[in-house]
């Protein structure tokens, strides 16, 4: 079983992620030889900046999957969208103008890095009200987190999937972020791995050092369900795109 990228910019020419297609095809292939089998594709959708509708995301998920396929690269590619929360979010959702992740009830959401945590817990309660389930994208970019970390023990409970990098795992954004998702992962708090991948340099599609790092670190079990068994169970399974 290879490892599942649940957040990840290789879609070309739709945000600040892969420029073209090429680039698109070489992040794959790294990802690929990085150990990744499974990548939902999130393109940012932020009002007034990247707007990554239904129809261009899914048109784009299959080109890049046949080309993939003519460069025999077997990475599965799945529809998805990082979201950046607004308040028409559920008008958009009902219009189904937007990709949850691989059309499951599972939203990737994000927010600004310096928001309060009031604002994030009602935009966590709003979504589930919605009768969707919020997966908190990169947790540790969150200066209301950082500061009290059993804030995100809070959200959890009310039912909100949390979702780190695997570069931050291994110190690749700091001493201070690496720490935190560390605790984060000891207390059980994390439940999906994205790469958040942008490019082929500073924003790499790689997981193989995270992954030694888990397997090294922490339970077996709990490992697996980070790099795979999580994501497969709840937002792949019987989802598969284009199966």
């Amino acid at each position: 079983m290879g490892f599942v990228d649940i957040h990840s910019h290789i879609l070309p020419y739709m945000d600040d992620g892969a420029r073209n297609l090429e680039q698109s095809l070489q992040m794959l292939s790294m990802a690929w030889e990085e150990g990744i089998s499974h990548m939902i594709a999130t393109p940012h959708y932020k009002r007034g900046r990247y707007r990554a509708g239904r129809s261009e995301v899914l048109e784009q998920v299959k080109q890049l999957q046949e080309a993939a396929q003519e460069q025999n690269i077997p990475l599965r590619i799945y529809p998805g969208t990082e979201i950046f929360y607004h308040g028409d979010l559920e008008d958009r959702l009902d219009r189904g103008s937007l990709w949850t992740l691989n059309g499951t009830r599972y939203i990737l959401v994000e927010f600004g890095p310096m928001e309060e945590y009031s604002y994030i817990r009602n935009a966590v309660d709003d979504i589930l009200g919605m009768d969707y389930r919020p997966v908190l994208a990169h947790v540790e970019r969150y200066r209301c987190f950082l500061k009290d970390a059993e804030r995100v023990r809070e959200i959890s409970s009310m039912g909100c999937r949390v979702q780190v990098n695997a570069g931050s795992i291994v110190g690749q954004f700091g001493y201070s972020a690496g720490r935190f998702v560390r605790g984060l992962i000891q207390k059980g708090l994390v439940d999906y791995l994205g790469t958040d991948a942008h490019d082929l340099r500073k924003r790499r599609p790689a997981m193989k050092k995270c992954a030694a790092y888990l397997y090294e670190k922490y339970d077996r079990e709990y490992a697996d369900a980070l790099l795979f068994g999580n994501a497969m169970s709840e937002l792949l399974t019987d989802r598969s795109f284009g199966a």
